[in-house]
């Protein structure tokens, strides 16, 4: 009897590793190029303020159920990771706005993702990348989401929404 709990026991064990290994995680990254071929990106990761990435008006909730954990430093090692540009919402690389969290993907067209990724290259522009192994138990690491810096629009409304709050006593 004794046996078999520590037999399931180390089964449980083994399979909460390979679901934490599964997990999603967040990084700060810039994208230096993209192979349409492999359907890859090749990334400098960096550092960055997730509060200053996504600034929130003043008493807005935290909602950090968008944010995955920070990569650990074996993920941080892998600079070729994985995209998709087309297929259905679940299944593409989702580039998202980071202060409303909209989806700005065209999944029906082929040429959008590739023309975004160019875009961000040329400016060098620093993301958040949410990254996830594929399904598949060997399958390289990919990005699931792309999050855009905060723009002038953004903070625009960020502000408009502050003036109108109103203080509760």
């Amino acid at each position: 009897m004794r046996f078999k709990l520590s037999l399931l026991s180390f089964a449980v064990a083994v399979l909460g590793v390979a679901e934490a290994d599964a997990a999603s995680c967040s990084a700060f990254a810039t994208i230096k190029s993209y192979d349409a071929a492999k359907s890859a990106v090749e990334v400098d990761y960096g550092s960055g303020s997730m509060s200053k990435f996504f600034p929130k008006p003043e008493g807005a909730p935290t909602d950090t159920s968008k944010q995955p954990a920070i990569c650990k430093a074996n993920v941080t090692k892998t600079t070729s990771l994985q995209v998709k540009g087309t297929g259905g919402k679940m299944s593409v690389t989702q580039v998202r706005t980071n202060f409303e969290g909209k989806m700005l993907n065209n999944v029906e067209d082929p040429a959008w993702l590739p023309a975004k990724l160019d875009e961000l290259i040329k400016a060098k522009t620093q993301v958040v990348l949410v990254i996830r192994p594929g399904m598949m138990k060997d399958s390289p690491l990919g990005i699931t989401t792309l999050y855009l810096p905060a723009n002038d629009a953004d903070l625009a409304e960020i502000k408009r929404l502050e003036a109108q709050a109103e203080d509760v006593e």
